[in-house]
């Protein structure tokens, strides 16, 4: 009677080896998925947020507002709109879902750093009252024309240069937004120059032919945008701009 036989033990493995899926660590993971998917560069009608500009150029009503009331009627008004703006703005950060709400019916509203702070739209409108009420009528309206319209340049020139600039492979192409909240972009010299051209317009528009002071308020428009951090250039570019406009004008007396 031979010796019995004895089977070895069956390798120990995970269900996912089972199946024939190799184990990964959480990192080593994570680089694969990160190797494997290919960065893909977006349609310029994507890259640019035509809609978010869009609806960033209707603050203009807040110009005309400001120009063609008197005071302290503008300054009132917009300070009633402005409590109503930041008041939603903090329901928002208080209530989660309010704030999942708010992202899903306005998706083009608020970025990625706006989710746990004020939003844009109420550091526009805080600056857009400060620029009404320590200014003149004049003054005033060409800072927030600046903001309105020169911010927007700025953000349009910018991204149609970086994807221009992608698309010949000077820089690489970066990954999708959100679909929800948007991530904020670098700033970029083509934007600056965007806003320093349309916001020189916007000080003609309002303060007549005179050249000089479209370039100084040109300057400080493009240079608050370029140097504010964030949404914060929603406050700095009106107040700004108008500080620059007056002072000029209270010199060149």
């Amino acid at each position: 009677m031979g010796m019995p036989t004895t089977r070895p033990d069956p390798p120990r493995t995970t269900p996912g080896a089972r199946r024939g899926r190799p184990r990964f660590r959480r990192h080593e993971k994570q680089a694969t998925v990160a190797q494997t998917v290919p960065r893909v560069q977006l349609p310029l009608r994507k890259e640019i947020e035509w809609d978010r500009k869009g609806i960033h150029l209707t603050s203009t009503l807040l110009a005309f507002w400001t120009y063609f009331l008197d005071e302290p009627l503008a300054t009132a008004g917009l300070a009633l709109a402005t409590i109503f703006v930041i008041a939603v703005d903090l329901a928002r950060l208080g209530s989660r879902r309010w704030a999942l709400w708010v992202y899903r019916k306005f998706p083009l509203v608020f970025r990625r750093d706006e989710r746990h702070a004020l939003s844009g739209a109420s550091v526009m409108m805080i600056g857009v009252t400060l620029a009404s009420a320590a200014f003149p009528a004049k003054p005033a309206t060409a800072g927030i024309l600046c903001l309105t319209w020169g911010d927007s340049a700025a953000a349009l020139v910018g991204q149609a240069w970086t994807h221009w600039a992608t698309k010949r492979k000077l820089r690489r192409a970066g990954q999708a937004r959100g679909h929800v909240v948007m991530k904020r972009g670098r700033k970029t010299l083509a934007g600056t120059l965007g806003c320093l051209v349309v916001s020189m317009m916007m000080v003609l528009l309002v303060m007549g032919p005179q050249p000089w002071l479209a370039l100084l308020g040109g300057l400080a428009a493009a240079l608050m945008e370029r140097w504010t951090h964030g949404r914060w250039d929603n406050l700095t570019m009106p107040v700004g701009t108008a500080a620059v406009i007056q002072l000029a004008l209270v010199w060149m007396r």
